[in-house]
């Protein structure tokens, strides 16, 4: 594929299909913006697809250049684009009448040749040697509806014209309530464009914990959350930071600190603190208006993280993220098995490439600093002990070196308190060593080694 047009698939993708705003069902009234009109379509759940023609050859793509093979598409898309250069987007997805569409059934049915593969075409870039990326709405959907028919197994997305949000709300019902679509898609004239679905509730397992909501570090800040995939193996899917009370906070902050527990693990928060891990034994619903498995840098891919008395990462394991994650609350009534934290939960919505789960070696780490301070004041002894480890991963996945803390006092409410601090620089993690050891050691305290 030529390079140029390879980059405009993936900006395509990164710029356009992006600036789809998500919204929730009953957000409708509260978040489309009032336009005079509103085309509204139902959301076909398939695989981004793009026609191109150039001359007389036609090809079917993805946005990363992969081609979908598909000889009808390919012929049907050769009759009816009469002129020698054009670039359509659409949907590729599997028909079967009257049940839903869903995009792992197409992940299935493509390589089948008696299945029914369809494209609803819902944009134009170029034709006839023309640009249309920014064109009026109208005039793209005048073109595509003079190319392709209704009825075919390319066709336009099918729409209907709506003039208030009210009107949105009742089509919404009908089609989602009702006759249980994914969602749909409106469009506002020469406006914004807006996915609606209904919200979206899963059972994760949480795997820890990072402080310092609002700047206090009493208070619960975020949790990491996954699934299980197999015994003691979990798939990270995100992070959640909203839908906590301040009461939550407090209380969650205490509960979290009694099951925490080693890891050689750094999985970091939103604003690059490392959490501290747990034992994985809470279960948290957690809501979001939507699910992707891919974004504009590809398929979206994080940690395999395993348990036994410390968590280890295994891998990376193509995953999802969430938009707009919301905690509901904790699930006592559920317990961390496959059945009811599982991964099926995800691929019952939306496809993942394969998830096999195969461990991945790791040279060993290399101490390269440790020194040990102890005080003793009345007979009770404190201690403070500070580490740099080289990683020699060799991976992205993981930084260069690591400065690890352990300060230990038995006066404290908090008796054990770690600091991780990482870098990819050994000047910098050396200098941070060096500064909280000048920091924290000062009379009274005795260096062992």
């Amino acid at each position: 594929m030529d390079e140029s047009l390879l980059n405009q698939l993936k900006a395509y993708k990164s710029f356009q299909s992006s600036k789809y705003i998500p919204v929730r069902g009953d957000e409708i009234t509260m978040r489309v913006f009032e336009f005079e009109k509103y085309y509204v379509s139902t959301k076909v759940d398939g695989h981004l697809c793009f026609i191109f023609k150039k001359n007389k050859d036609v090809h079917l793509y993805n946005f990363n250049g992969k081609s979908f093979n598909r000889d009808e598409l390919i012929s049907e898309a050769t009759k009816k684009i009469s002129v020698s250069s054009a670039l359509f987007v659409g949907e590729i997805y599997h028909y079967n009448q009257g049940k839903r569409t869903r995009s792992f059934d197409l992940t299935k049915a493509i390589s089948e040749s008696n299945s029914v593969i369809k494209i609803g075409i819902f944009d134009l870039i170029i034709y006839d040697d023309k640009n249309f990326e920014s064109a009026n709405w109208l005039d793209k959907k005048k073109i595509i509806s003079g190319v392709f028919s209704e009825g075919d197994i390319i066709h336009p997305i099918e729409e209907i014209e709506l003039t208030s949000r009210k009107e949105i709300v009742n089509e919404f019902t009908q089609r989602v309530n009702n006759k249980n679509e994914e969602g749909i898609i409106v469009r506002g004239l020469n406006g914004p464009t807006f996915k609606i679905k209904p919200t979206l509730t899963f059972d994760f397992v949480v795997l820890g914990y990072a402080m310092g909501y609002s700047d206090d570090f009493s208070l619960l800040k975020e949790l990491i959350f996954g699934v299980l995939i197999k015994e003691n193996t979990f798939l990270v899917v995100g992070k959640v930071s909203t839908g906590f009370s301040i009461d939550q906070r407090k209380i969650f902050s205490k509960q979290l600190e009694k099951i925490k527990v080693p890891s050689k693990v750094i999985e970091t928060s939103g604003v690059n603190v490392p959490f501290t891990m747990i034992k994985p034994v809470l279960v948290a619903e957690i809501e979001s208006i939507d699910i992707i498995n891919s974004n504009s840098n590809g398929i979206i891919s994080k940690s395999v993280l395993f348990f036994e008395k410390e968590f280890l990462k295994l891998n990376n394991s193509p995953s999802v993220s969430l938009i707009s994650p919301v905690f509901k609350g904790l699930r006592e009534d559920k317990k961390v098995t496959e059945d009811q934290t599982g991964i099926t939960q995800i691929t019952r919505i939306i496809e993942l490439a394969n998830s096999d789960v195969e461990p991945k070696s790791k040279a060993v780490s290399d101490l390269i600093s440790k020194e040990l301070y102890v005080k003793e004041t009345r007979g009770v002894k404190m201690v403070k002990k500070y580490f740099i480890w080289k990683t020699n991963s060799g991976s992205n996945n993981y930084p260069d070196y690591v400065f690890y803390k352990i300060d230990y006092s038995p006066t404290r409410s908090l008796k054990l308190q770690r600091e991780i601090k990482v870098s990819n620089n050994k000047d910098q993690i050396t200098k941070i060593f060096n500064e909280q050891i000048k920091t924290d050691i000062k009379k009274g305290w005795n260096k062992i080694s």
